[in-house]
């Protein structure tokens, strides 16, 4: 799409989830506009802007849009499967920090910027 999904409104939100589905697994899914774009509304305001668009996303790319055998959709994202939006935001954050705790070429040579020099 040309954007980052931080940076990604409701409906472009929509249109991500509908795009990808649709480029991996040949599955169009049907939108009716208002349903899903307030559900993405909603978790703009729960988590914020910008952690609204990387929870979208995590599920796509660390569980290849699947849970379990079934596809993730707008719903998924929805108040009554907050528990599971929790999760991934959880898993999420997780990943962030362990790939800030990866040690840089840098550092394991004694350098930690180019700075530095």
């Amino acid at each position: 799409m040309g954007k980052s999904v931080t940076a990604m409104n409701p409906m472009e939100l929509v249109t991500y989830v509908k795009m990808w589905i649709k480029a991996v697994y040949e599955v169009d899914l049907p939108v009716s506009a208002n349903r899903e774009r307030f559900i993405f509304a909603g978790l703009r305001r729960t988590y914020g802007n910008e952690a609204a668009g990387r929870i979208v996303k995590w599920p796509f790319w660390k569980y290849d849009g699947k849970r379990g055998d079934e596809f993730i959709t707008y719903s998924t994202f929805s108040k009554g499967m907050k528990w599971l939006t929790d999760i991934w935001y959880l898993e999420l954050q997780e990943q962030v920090r362990r790939e800030q705790k990866k040690p840089t070429a840098e550092s394991v040579v004694g350098f930690g910027k180019l700075q530095d020099l």
